[in-house]
């Protein structure tokens, strides 16, 4: 029996549940899961079989006690691999420990993924797909260095591991390895490669195989003996295009079908590992990659799948997209492929296998735009009557419009215009631009104070002003401490015998006189 962990949305282990239903599937597609147990998990905890490939992280909750989410290999899609500002391709070399490190980091899962720094596997110099999820990303590098990636849960944290890709089918009992196959002897040894531009100036390369499967710009094949096919590369430039063609026509080669059942549980293989399997009455041997690994368990009985992919070279795609807006154009003979969940291709002829569950997916999607449309259609229906109800009532009651001077207004027909009259010295009106740009710019300032020298304004400091009825103003002031200002002529008498100037200011001269001493101001 096997245990499946439970943990709370912190990631705190809550419980271990033996009871309960799980379909899991990762590689090729899915990389998702659904689980049904009680109590229901909340949604951000994460169900694991520990020491296990088998785990993920819950983001949906159904009604009837199911939940649902990514597995670990479905977290990894759910991020994608950018290459650095002012790049074209984000680039890796090193222990592969240390590449996958910085690359969980990169993309913010280094808190749930680590990776030990002791591997075997050596990444050299590779740049990854633009703009690529990174679980793909993820195994094309490895792939790239016969490598392949294992994830297992261990002590509280998903870890990874960069291994060499494995081999089966030599080294184990057929009896155990069920297949059919099939093995194109002519495959495709013309590739035409489309890129950038539209017709005449679209960017065109071609690329041949031998009958050894040596891929050249030497054709060596031709009348019967020559299979042509498209690559429709959309918007790459002519040497992205050369590049790209290239590979491709190189995976088109030894293509066959081949479909596997292996009948031994103990058997535990992983996604990038091969299979080979043989028929010797045709003498057709076939090696396929490992693409995906279905997962059940029921009552804690666990069985685990493998579905294998095509054999080595079978067409899967012959399109693909260089960061661009452009055209996909086509031209030439040959083939493209038609969009499904599995496609095939047999003698020039390609055929998409689809899913009921996504023909009912688009169904619905169909349905739901054609509801939204009509939804639509008839509101700007709506919305057009009201407007010409609208336009009938204003050209029914607006019978007349009056103004107000400076304002004047007429109509002509449904338009109404209205003149504003600029004011002038005679008459009221609107101010003029030209005015107003007169009014702005007027300085304001105060007058300085008047003295004999200078012409200004009134300032007195400490005074009493009168103005009279008839606009004469007087004005009494203070001397500088504030005592009795003499105007010239005044006599002042003092028994001290000092000058009334350190007193009252002015000029003054003292007089003869039998008593006190007499002054006169004289200025």
């Amino acid at each position: 029996m096997v245990s499946l962990i439970v943990t709370d949305a912190k990631h705190k282990p809550l419980r271990a549940v033996d009871d309960y239903m799980l379909d899991l599937a990762y590689g090729s597609d899915e990389n998702s899961f659904k689980l049904t147990c009680l109590p229901q998990p909340e949604a951000g905890a994460l169900i694991i079989i520990d020491g296990t490939e088998y785990g993920g992280l819950v983001t949906v909750r159904n009604t009837d006690g199911s939940v649902e989410g990514p597995t670990w290999h479905g977290l990894l899609s759910r991020r994608i691999l950018q290459p650095d500002t002012g790049r074209d391709y984000l680039t890796v070399s090193g222990a592969a420990g240390d590449v996958l490190n910085m690359l969980f980091k990169r993309i913010g899962l280094d808190a749930l993924f680590t990776a030990s720094a002791r591997h075997a596997v050596t990444i050299g110099s590779y740049s990854f797909d633009r703009y690529t999820d990174a679980y793909t990303g993820i195994r094309k590098m490895l792939a790239a260095n016969n490598a392949k990636l294992r994830l297992i849960w261990a002590d509280g944290r998903v870890n990874a591991y960069a291994l060499p890709a494995e081999h089966y089918g030599d080294s184990i009992d057929s009896d155990l390895l069920e297949f059919k196959a099939s093995l194109d002897s002519q495959p495709v040894n013309h590739l035409i490669g489309l890129g950038t531009g539209e017709l005449k100036d679209r960017a065109v390369v071609h690329w041949y195989a031998d009958v050894n499967g040596n891929v050249s710009q030497t054709q060596s094949l031709t009348g019967l003996a020559e299979r042509q096919a498209v690559y429709d590369y959309s918007n790459a430039k002519p040497d992205e295009l050369n590049t790209e063609t290239r590979k491709k026509l190189i995976e088109l080669q030894s293509q066959g079908g081949v479909e596997v059942t292996i009948t031994d549980n103990t058997l535990s293989m992983d996604i990038g590992d091969t299979v080979t399997g043989r028929d010797n009455r045709l003498g057709i041997t076939l090696t396929v990659p490992v693409a995906k690994k279905v997962v059940k368990s029921s009552g804690g009985i666990l069985s685990v799948d493998y579905e294998c992919g095509t054999a080595s070279g079978d067409t899967t795609s012959l399109s693909g997209s260089a960061e661009s807006n452009g055209s996909t154009g086509s031209g030439g003979s040959g083939a493209y492929y038609a969009d499904g969940v599995t496609i095939t291709m047999r003698n020039n002829t390609f055929s998409a296998v689809v899913t009921p569950s996504r023909v009912d997916d688009v169904e619905k999607t169909a349905k739901d735009a054609y509801t939204l449309a009509s939804n639509y259609s008839a509101e700007i229906g709506k919305a057009q009557q009201d407007s010409i109800a609208a336009i009938a009532a204003a050209a029914m009651n607006v019978a007349s419009i009056t103004t107000a001077t400076p304002l004047s207004a007429s109509r002509n027909g449904q338009a109404v215009h209205i003149t504003a009259t600029e004011a002038t010295a005679e008459g009221s009106g609107l101010m003029s631009a030209a005015d107003k740009r007169k009014l702005d710019g007027l300085d304001t300032y105060a007058l300085p104070a008047a003295t004999i020298a200078t012409l200004g304004g009134v300032r007195p400091d400490g005074s009493t002003i009168t103005v009279n009825e008839d606009g004469v103003i007087t004005a009494h002031a203070t001397s500088t401490g504030n005592g009795i200002l003499f105007p010239v002529g005044y006599v002042v008498m003092n028994t001290t015998g000092s000058d009334p100037a350190n007193d009252f200011g002015g000029v003054w001269e003292e007089r003869p006189s039998l008593g006190a001493h007499m002054w006169e101001r004289t200025g």
